[in-house]
């Protein structure tokens, strides 16, 4: 009898590592900052405004906002933002907290052109005496949730565009806020 389950636990091992991978994309995590020399209430009135990310983001061509109706048949905010090296973003204002300088949104994978999902990204702006500290974080999956994604939809092109969008972004935002204009 013992012989019999060590032959069927012997020869069930091989499936272990395919039980272990059969969740798909698992959440990513990113916190980015950035401490800018001007006031919180400044740098505040250029994030808060959902639909000028052109007025502070060096790599945003355009940005177009629309009022409708969410899944819920709430009245919601939605911006298309259009960027300067082709591609497009689509988000879905998920609140604005003036009282706490906090903004969150998110990311709407099917009408975007960046390769990443389950994007909720939380924009906080935070006085530091003279300074003030900006702080996007969130989490975000691949765009292919499947096992074995395509090399352009995998975990690192997503970690990519993340990079790629929010670095230059908040060097960007440091300068126009610094800038005195």
């Amino acid at each position: 009898m013992k012989k019999i389950f060590g032959i069927i636990a012997v020869s069930l091992l091989p499936l272990i590592p395919l039980t272990a991978a059969a969740h798909g994309a698992a959440a990513l995590r990113f916190e980015k900052t950035v401490t800018i020399k001007a006031p919180a209430a400044k740098v505040w009135a250029l994030l808060k405004d959902f639909g000028n990310v052109q007025a502070w983001h060096s790599g945003v061509e355009s940005t177009k906002t629309e009022q409708k109706k969410d899944e819920n048949g709430d009245d919601t905010t939605y911006r298309t933002v259009k960027l300067k090296n082709g591609g497009t973003m689509y988000e879905k204002l998920r609140s604005i907290d003036d009282a706490g300088m906090r903004l969150k949104y998110e990311y709407i994978l099917d009408k975007s052109t960046l390769q990443l999902s389950n994007f909720y990204p939380t924009v906080s702006v935070t006085a530091k005496g003279n300074e003030t500290v900006v702080t996007v974080k969130g989490s975000y999956t691949r765009a292919d949730s499947s096992n074995i994604p395509k090399a352009e939809q995998n975990d690192d092109a997503a970690t990519k565009a993340i990079n790629e969008y929010f670095d230059p972004g908040l060097e960007s935002l440091k300068k126009v806020a610094e800038s005195g204009k």
